[in-house]
C-alpha cells in the first residue's frame, strides 16, 4: 500500500548524526534513483525509499522537503554524471562526427557501468508530464541537456561543417533523439550488449564501413 516492495534494509534510524549525514544523503539518492528507475515517480513513496535506505520515514525530510525535491536531486546527479562524461569525451575531438561518435561511446560505457542511468533517464519525461510540481522543479535543470547538443551543433556550423541551409535545430533534435533512443533500448531490453552493438553499428555507418555499396 505504500509503494513497490523492496528487500528489507538495515534497521531504520532517526535523524542522522552530522558525521554520517553526507553518507546517508548519498545512500538516499542512490536508492531513490533505483526505485524511481524501476517503478516510476508515482509508484515510489518516500516511506519505501526511507525503508530501503535504512532510515525512518520522518528522517528523510532532514534531507529533502518532498518526494519531488528528492527526484529533482536524483535528476541533477544523474544528468551531471551523463553530461560530464559527454563533455570529457568530446574534449579531444574537433569535428561533429568524431565528437558525436565519442558521445555514443561514452553513453555505452555509462550503460555498462550502471544500467540504472538509462532506466532513470527515459522515465523522466513521462514522470514530469504527469506531475506539474515535478515538471516545474526540473525545468531549470534540463537546460544542460539542451545546451550540450545546441553548442555541439553550433560549433560545427561555425567551423563550416554544415551545408548552407541545413536546419540547425533539426540536427540538434536528431543527435539528442538518437542518444535518447539508445537509452530507451537499453532500459527496455535490460541488455547493455545490445546497446553497445547498436552503437557499434552506428559507428560503422559513420565510418562508411557498414554497407557494401
Amino acid at each position: 500500500m505504500g509503494g513497490p516492495e523492496v528487500v528489507d534494509g538495515p534497521k531504520p534510524r532517526g535523524r542522522p548524526r552530522d558525521q554520517d549525514s553526507a553518507e546517508t544523503r548519498l545512500r538516499l539518492l542512490r536508492v531513490a534513483q533505483e526505485l524511481f528507475a524501476r517503478h516510476g515517480y508515482e509508484a515510489t513513496s518516500n516511506r519505501t525509499i526511507a525503508k530501503a535506505s535504512g532510515i525512518t520515514s520522518g528522517a528523510i525530510y532532514h534531507y529533502f522537503a518532498s518526494k519531488a525535491e528528492l527526484y529533482a536531486a536524483v535528476y541533477e546527479v544523474v544528468f551531471d554524471r551523463v553530461f560530464s562524461a559527454f563533455e570529457k569525451a568530446i574534449a579531444d575531438h574537433d569535428t561533429l562526427v568524431s565528437q558525436y561518435a565519442a558521445v555514443l561511446d561514452a553513453a555505452a560505457m555509462l550503460n555498462r557501468e550502471d544500467p540504472l542511468v538509462p532506466a532513470f533517464v527515459i522515465g523522466v519525461a513521462g514522470d514530469a508530464e504527469r506531475n506539474p510540481e515535478l515538471k516545474e522543479l526540473l525545468r531549470p535543470l534540463r537546460r544542460r541537456n539542451n545546451e550540450f547538443f545546441r553548442h555541439l551543433v553550433a560549433e560545427a556550423a561555425d567551423r563550416g561543417e554544415l551545408r548552407p541551409g541545413v536546419d540547425v535545430r533539426a540536427v540538434e533534435d536528431l543527435l539528442n533523439a538518437v542518444v535518447s533512443g539508445l537509452a530507451r533500448l537499453s532500459a527496455i531490453t535490460g541488455d547493455a550488449r545490445r546497446h553497445a552493438a547498436a552503437v557499434d553499428a552506428l559507428q560503422q555507418f559513420f565510418a562508411g564501413t557498414l554497407l557494401t555499396g
